[in-house]
């Protein structure tokens, strides 16, 4: 997919623009999210607080109450008598909210004289939650709160000679009735709450319950144990109970009608039962450990140890009345152990989050907008001229060299950029012209080259074996040229029929000068071969001639032997090099150095000739440097001692495997095309 430059600047300008608005969202996302839900916990645990706060006020009215009747008893030194007690439990039942019945009950012994169980109860006659309302007391009572810490007068102490002064009696409003505990429940002290008592000494609430005298409505009933100090040993005694029932419809109508930011209230007593819930099915039939594990909330079990052990907070979970990602905001009602609960769904809350987000998301929108119609705008005015530019290259990629960039000639740098490139492509055409030219020319002399190089392959041996009629001997050759025509060279021809003669050499320089010097080398040593003279007096004579018509640039450095292949005797003349290798069972050995100069230089030199046995089984091994000093990339050489290794392990191999390892070897070791020309030449004695 082609991009254009006017795409990648318009990507370049907006892209980090985008990038920073994203970032800018999603800081100011997660900061506002943060001061959205710090301000909705503080608010929504006050709020809860507020509610549980009214409503511990209607505990606490009649905890009081139960208390304070309990203290006006036990201070008593005798059994209070039936009007006493109705008076101060009417008191309970008409002047504390919402209360159904209050009782004051006692154990055999409680009292002087008393050896019996006796009681006295004191209740509303059929008061049910349907006629009661949260916003308003029955007639005749106050407020909710508005009883809270009043209570009847206590009646003088028992030391006291004489009995104490009844409460005064409060005008009737409701029917009320009173009755001899007894008789309304004879076997009071086998319940529940009765048996609780005698085992605390606090004040305690018990679970909700439904009241049969009062139409079926439910009711909690706060229990005050009374306690007596005996003289002779100094501990408490349980002598009975004073209750105070309330009635739980008006909790759960106000727990029902408490704003809580669109969600809705519960109420949960102390033993996680969930008293007031939307749901009648849940209220006062479901405690919130069964829901947890019903619904497979491990939060709503979570919810329900903190809310039993009275502490606040805030706790994210999923409603299981609604389903929806929810908010409970929980408080304490300290005087009986319950909470009061506020369930908000999560969006209610998260909502000016998200409206403040997709404000800042139009604005952004809008902002990038505009910045992006201003970007193109730009962009098309400064990408038009480079367009029309690389119009033109694309025309110069055809090969149209007469293309050229017009319009107007600006100063920036495009206008500078279109001046250099007509200057770039003139330039070019006259190049390419040039190169034509100059290809051709390369051309021409490339196949003069080849030409040269197949005129060198012909003069060099080129069959082998050459002689397989002569089976005393074996002989192979080769030569890999450094460039396309070789300086080296090597040869072979019987001077008579017992004598082989062998020639390696090696020209200074390399190319075709080379080539040529070398082909001239060859020529003249055969000429003064041909006469049957030794080695050392053909190389003297090859020496003047060569020095002779040389100009003093060109040398060659030579091998020539005379090898007899009956007796194996080898006389050889060496001009300046490489002192070949005798290879056989027992190792490697060189040949004596020189004998005298290179050829072509000094013209009045002569040369010495030395002599040389090969056994049968050994192998003569000419070479030139371009064997011993091939350099690999760390410029170092292969040297004659490898080669004299490479010799001596493969001793009694055939010629030409001999030559083709060599070669393989240099080459592994340049890794890559030889510095200089390889040649070997190898006889091996058979017999």
């Amino acid at each position: 997919m082609r991009v254009t430059i006017r795409t990648k600047l318009i990507g370049a300008i907006l892209a980090p623009l985008l990038a920073v608005y994203g970032g800018m969202l999603v800081i100011h996302y997660e900061m506002g999210k943060r001061q959205a839900v710090h301000r909705a916990q503080r608010h929504l645990t006050d709020l809860a607080a507020s509610h549980a706060a009214r409503l511990d006020a209607l505990f606490l009215a009649a905890r009081q109450a139960a208390v304070s009747t309990a203290g006006a008893i036990v201070d008593q030194d005798r059994l209070p008598d039936n009007r006493w007690l109705d008076l101060v439990l009417t008191r309970n039942v008409r002047k504390v909210p919402y209360v159904y019945a209050s009782t004051a009950a006692f154990e055999p012994n409680a009292f002087p004289g008393l050896t019996r169980r006796a009681g006295r109860e004191v209740r509303h006659v059929l008061p049910t939650p349907r006629r009661l309302r949260p916003d308003r007391a029955p007639p005749g009572k106050t407020a909710p709160g508005a009883g809270a810490g009043k209570h009847p007068p206590a009646p003088p102490s028992p030391k006291r000679p004489a009995p104490p002064a009844p409460p005064p009696d409060p005008a009737p409003e409701l029917p009320i009735t009173r009755t001899d505990l007894l008789r309304a429940a004879p076997k009071f002290f086998e319940d529940g709450w009765y048996q609780a008592a005698r085992a605390r000494t606090a004040p305690f609430w018990t679970a909700p319950y439904d009241e049969a005298g009062a139409g079926g409505a439910a009711v909690t009933r706060c229990v005050v144990p009374l306690v007596h100090m005996t003289e002779q040993d100094a501990d408490e005694h349980f002598i009975g109970a004073v209750t105070v029932d309330l009635f739980v419809a008006p909790l759960q109508r106000y727990a029902a009608r408490a704003e809580v930011e669109g969600g809705y209230g519960i109420l949960v007593d102390a033993d996680g039962l969930i008293v007031a819930h939307p749901q009648r099915a849940i209220a006062l039939h479901a405690n919130l450990a069964a829901l947890s594990e019903q619904h497979k909330l491990p939060a709503l079990l979570d919810l329900a140890v903190a809310m039993r052990s009275g502490r606040s907070g805030v706790t994210q979970l999923v409603d299981f009345h609604t389903g929806l990602p929810s908010w409970v905001v929980h408080a304490p009602l300290r005087s009986c152990g319950w909470s009061f609960a506020a369930v908000i769904p999560a969006e209610q809350i998260m909502a000016p989050v998200y409206e403040t987000l997709r404000r800042d998301m139009a604005v952004m929108l809008g902002g990038l907008g505009l910045i992006a119609a201003v970007v193109m705008a730009v962009s098309i005015r400064l990408t038009r001229p480079i367009e029309r530019v690389a119009a033109v290259v694309r025309r110069l990629a055809t090969g149209d060299l007469d293309a050229r960039v017009a319009g107007p000639r600006s100063r920036d740098e495009i206008g500078e950029l279109s001046a250099a490139f007509n200057r770039m492509v003139a330039d070019l055409k006259r190049h390419v012209e040039a190169l034509t030219r100059e290809t051709a020319a390369r051309k021409a002399v490339e196949s003069e080259l080849r030409v040269a190089r197949q005129i060198q392959a012909a003069l060099l041996p080129h069959v082998f074996p050459p002689f397989p009629h002569r089976t005393e001997f074996e002989l192979h050759g080769t030569n890999v040229p450094a460039k396309e025509v070789a300086g080296d060279f090597f040869d072979y021809f019987f001077v008579d029929d017992e004598t082989l003669a062998l020639v390696i050499a090696d020209v200074s320089g390399k190319g075709v000068p080379a080539a040529l010097f070398m082909a001239v080398a060859r020529t003249v040593l055969r000429n003064q071969a041909a006469g049957g003279a030794g080695p050392a007096e053909v190389l003297t004579r090859a020496n003047r001639l060569l020095a002779a018509e040389n100009s003093g640039e060109m040398f060659v450095t030579l091998f020539f032997a005379h090898y007899n292949t009956r007796t194996g005797r080898l006389v050889y003349a060496n001009a300046g090099h490489n002192p070949p290798c005798v290879a056989s069972g027992g190792g490697v050995a060189a040949l004596n150095g020189s004998t005298g100069p290179v050829l072509g230089i000094f013209s009045g030199r002569r040369y010495e000739q030395r002599e040389a046995q090969v056994a049968v089984g050994d192998s003569v091994v000419l070479y030139t440097d371009g064997v011993t000093e091939a350099l690999d990339r760390q410029d170092r050489q292969f040297a004659l001692r490898r080669l004299q290794e490479m010799l001596a392990a493969n001793a009694a191999s055939p010629p030409q495997q001999l030559c083709d390892m060599v070669v393989q070897a240099v080459q592994q070791h340049t890794g890559e095309s030889p510095q200089d020309d390889v040649t070997l030449l190898v006889l091996r004695r058979t017999r």
